[in-house]
């Protein structure tokens, strides 16, 4: 391919921008920070970052000194994804509206991209060392949301004091997996709870009101390697946490919170560039991104709470 070939597509690349699929729910645990290179220094937070300030001053007395921030940096790097869709120019002869059909394929290839970065979100929630010492817990079987002595109130209620323990606050983000949250509504102590609540069945927004944690999202985003085996991206586990809520727009590395996305700026993007004489063109949409936990005390991880399903 000669590079001179290849040209950016804004209006391709706003689609992307904008394109957002509600069954992937990685960034609820590592919202999007722009940076402008694509290596640098980011910073670790310690849990002083969430403490609540005394800010009031008698008259006559000293101000308020607190000491310098306790983070420490830590290089980050970006990487890199990429994928590409080529069309024949014959199909766009047939097609009756060629550009919503180039928006479809951008959104296809935005599908690609953003199930490799749920999993790996999932990955790096799902395991263990990514965590601070005590802020997971492993549960048995009996434990488990479909054990028979399972009490889910007081494995999450344990995880939210673990965190509030470690920086102050309590989480406002609870993840659950499909297999957990098949799990914990049919439980029998969730479902003695309701009774009480006046509702017949159980979603997310009573779990909100019955655990009493701000967010609540259900991962249940698959993948396959064969084409014929469906895997859960998130298993059978829960990922509670403190995570930064500002808009994008107000949003920045500074922010204390469990976990990042550091995005390029400008990403992703989509370009196009021609093959076979004109008669090829291939629509290429690039994203460039790492995701690292900022925190390692915001967040606490349960794993296995469903064994049956």
């Amino acid at each position: 391919m000669n590079p001179e070939n290849r040209t950016l597509d804004p209006v391709l690349t706003t689609i992307a921008q904008e394109y957002s699929n509600s069954k992937y729910i990685g960034d609820r645990l590592f919202p999007v920070v722009n940076v402008s290179k694509q290596n640098g220094k980011i910073p670790i937070f310690g849990k002083s970052a969430f403490l609540v300030r005394d800010t009031i001053r008698g008259k006559g007395a000293l101000s308020n000194r607190i000491p310098a921030s306790e983070f420490n940096l830590e290089e980050y790097s970006t990487i890199e994804q990429d994928v590409e869709m080529s069309i024949d120019y014959l199909e766009e002869e047939i097609i009756n509206d060629y550009f919503k059909f180039e928006s479809r394929a951008v959104k296809e290839l935005c599908d690609i991209l953003n199930l490799g970065k749920e999993m790996k979100a999932a990955e790096i929630a799902r395991n263990v060392g990514s965590y601070a010492a005590g802020m997971s817990r492993i549960l048995t079987a009996e434990e488990a949301f479909d054990g028979l002595s399972s009490n889910p109130f007081e494995i999450i209620g344990n995880g939210k004091e673990a965190i509030r323990s470690k920086i102050g606050v309590y989480p406002n983000t609870l993840v659950i997996s499909n297999r957990a949250y098949k799990a914990l509504i049919n439980n029998d102590a969730v479902k003695d709870k309701i009774k009480y609540t006046g509702h017949m069945i159980v979603n997310t927004a009573i779990l909100v009101e019955l655990f009493e944690i701000n967010d609540i999202f259900i991962g249940r985003s698959i993948y396959s390697e064969d084409s014929n085996n469906f895997i859960d991206i998130w298993g059978a586990d829960l990922i509670l946490a403190m995570v930064d809520k500002s808009e994008k727009s107000n949003r920045n590395e500074y922010n204390p919170s469990f976990a990042y996305t550091f995005q390029k700026n400008d990403m992703p993007e989509v370009d196009t560039y021609s093959e076979n004489g004109g008669k090829i063109k291939v629509i290429r949409n690039t994203d460039n991104y790492c995701l690292k936990i900022t925190c390692n005390e915001a967040g606490y991880l349960i794993k296995n709470a469903a064994i049956n399903l």
